[in-house]
């Protein structure tokens, strides 16, 4: 299991049926601020072979250390994206030969992020790219998400439309629906919603998934609450603790 993906046991007994969504992911992105504005500009491409795909890694607390990653094809006919331009040391030069994965050095530090890796090639009946890592060496994150459904999010056709993504754990978390939406709450009967939480980023699809070690239940409180309308229209809620994951 890589991703922070939790179970909610939610018994509705005094409000109609509703649906839930995404809404909490924007929520708790409002609730913590808007992060300082950054600029996405690459100072130096190769030549790609097919139409690229970016997304721009915010890879440090202070979010200085700006790292994209660019994928392109080995062929302008291949079936997946199979080739990685990923900017390891943060300067914005893509061409360098050292442009890959693996392990990443936070530059001016000692710490160390672990084990970074990428997929284009997605499971059985999902589709987007793919990635995981050990943040600091300590927690596994991976993603992106969007708030809604377990498809992983495709990359950006362009620097300005990629979407900013913050593996970070130790922020706001936010949370996305982990299967398919709208989910139906009935009065009187138990629903199992299905979440995973992590670091929302900036843009529609940029959620990164703390691990399920992350958060520790007994200790850490995360309420749901559910909000709808009554009978006559009035605005009811109700709310419970999340106690279980997998």
């Amino acid at each position: 299991m890589r991703r922070g993906f939790l179970q909610v046991l939610v018994t509705c007994a005094a409000v109609t049926a509703g649906a839930v969504g995404g809404v909490a992911a924007g929520q708790a992105a409002a609730e913590g601020g808007a992060p300082p504005p950054i600029e996405k500009k690459i100072a130096k491409e190769p030549k790609y072979v097919a139409a690229p795909k970016y997304a721009l890694f915010v890879l440090d607390d202070a979010g200085k250390f700006k790292a994209w990653a660019v994928f392109d094809k080995s062929s302008a006919d291949a079936e997946y994206y199979d080739v990685l331009y990923f900017d390891k040391n943060g300067d914005g030069d893509l061409t360098a030969p050292d442009e890959r994965f693996g392990d990443v050095k936070v530059p001016g530090t000692s710490r160390v992020h672990e084990g970074l890796r990428f997929s284009t090639s997605a499971k059985a009946g999902r589709k987007g790219f793919w990635f995981d890592m050990s943040w600091y060496g300590a927690t596994e994150v991976s993603g992106t998400y969007g708030q809604v459904g377990i498809d992983t999010a495709e990359f950006a056709d362009s620097p300005a439309n990629a979407a900013i993504v913050t593996p970070d754990p130790n922020g706001v978390l936010a949370f996305g629906l982990w299967m398919e939406g709208p989910v139906h709450l009935t009065i009187g009967e138990a629903t199992h919603v299905s979440l995973i939480a992590g670091n929302p980023g900036v843009g529609p699809n940029a959620l990164a998934a703390v691990d399920e070690k992350f958060l520790d239940l007994e200790k850490d409180e995360l309420i749901a609450t559910v909000v709808a309308q009554d009978a006559k229209g009035g605005l009811v809620e109700t709310t419970t603790r999340i106690r279980q994951h997998c």
